[in-house]
C-alpha cells in the first residue's frame, strides 16, 4: 500500500472507496481532485477536496459553494469528468497519478474508465486503485512486483497485440490477444513477473490479498 501514498490521488464519481488500499491512498494523498459530485462523497467521508473539476453537472450547490475558489468546471460534453479532471492535472505539472472511485457503479462508465486509463498512461504515471486491486497500464515490457499466488490478469487494450510473461503460473509465450478476456485469470509464482509486448498499450490487474 506504501506505493499508493502521497500521490495525486482523482476520485471519480464511481462507488466510494471502501477496500484499505484506496482509502490509504486517500488519506495520504498529496491532493484530491474530485470529479464533480465525487467531492459531495468525500465530504461525507469527513476528507475536503483539494480541487472540483468536470462539467459541474453533478456536484451539489453546497459543496459549489463552499470550495469556489477551488472548482474548475468545463461546460464542454465532448469528454468525461475522469478526463477533464486528468487534464486538469497535467496542466498543474502533477503527473504521478492514482485514480479512486472509477469503477462500482454504472458498467459504461467502467468500461469508458479504463479504456481512458490506457489512453492517460501515454502521459503519467497513472494507476487506477479499486477496493479489489491495482489496475497499471504499461505501454512498453515491465517488471512488476508481486506476491506468490497473487491473482494477475494481462488485458490487451488493442487488437492484434502480442504478448509474453515470465513469472507467472500459466505460459503466456508471444500469446495474440484480440479480446480482454484472453489472458486473464493467472496467477504470480513469486517477487516480480515480466510482461513483454507489441502493438499496443496492456493493463496489468493485480488482486489484493484477501480480495475475493
Amino acid at each position: 500500500m506504501e506505493g499508493f501514498t502521497g500521490k495525486t490521488v482523482i476520485l471519480a464519481n464511481g462507488a466510494f472507496p471502501a477496500g484499505a488500499a484506496p482509502l490509504s491512498a486517500l488519506r495520504t494523498a498529496a491532493r484530491v481532485v474530485c470529479c464533480d459530485g465525487a467531492a459531495d462523497k468525500l465530504l461525507a467521508a469527513g476528507i475536503a477536496p483539494s480541487w472540483i473539476v468536470g462539467d459541474g453537472d453533478s456536484v451539489s450547490a453546497e459543496a459549489r459553494a463552499r470550495f469556489a475558489a477551488q472548482c474548475a468546471f468545463t461546460a464542454e460534453q465532448d469528454t468525461n469528468d475522469l478526463a477533464k479532471a486528468f487534464r486538469f492535472c497535467l496542466a498543474q505539472g502533477w503527473r504521478d497519478v492514482v485514480i479512486l472511485g472509477a469503477t462500482g457503479g454504472r458498467e459504461d462508465h467502467t468500461l469508458g474508465n479504463l479504456s481512458l486509463l490506457a489512453d492517460f498512461a501515454r502521459e503519467a504515471d497513472v494507476r487506477m486503485v479499486t477496493d479489489t486491486g491495482c489496475f497499471t497500464p504499461l505501454t512498453a515490457s515491465a517488471r512488476l512486483t508481486s506476491a506468490a499466488g497473487q491473482q494477475v490478469s494481462l488485458i490487451a487494450c488493442d487488437a492484434g497485440m502480442r504478448v509474453s510473461a515470465e513469472g507467472l503460473k500459466y505460459p503466456v509465450r508471444d500469446l495474440p490477444l484480440s479480446r480482454w478476456w484472453q489472458a486473464t485469470l493467472n496467477e504470480a509464482c513469486g517477487a516480480a513477473f515480466e510482461v513483454s509486448f507489441t502493438g499496443g498499450t496492456l493493463l496489468v490487474f493485480q488482486v489484493f490479498a484477501g480480495a475475493l
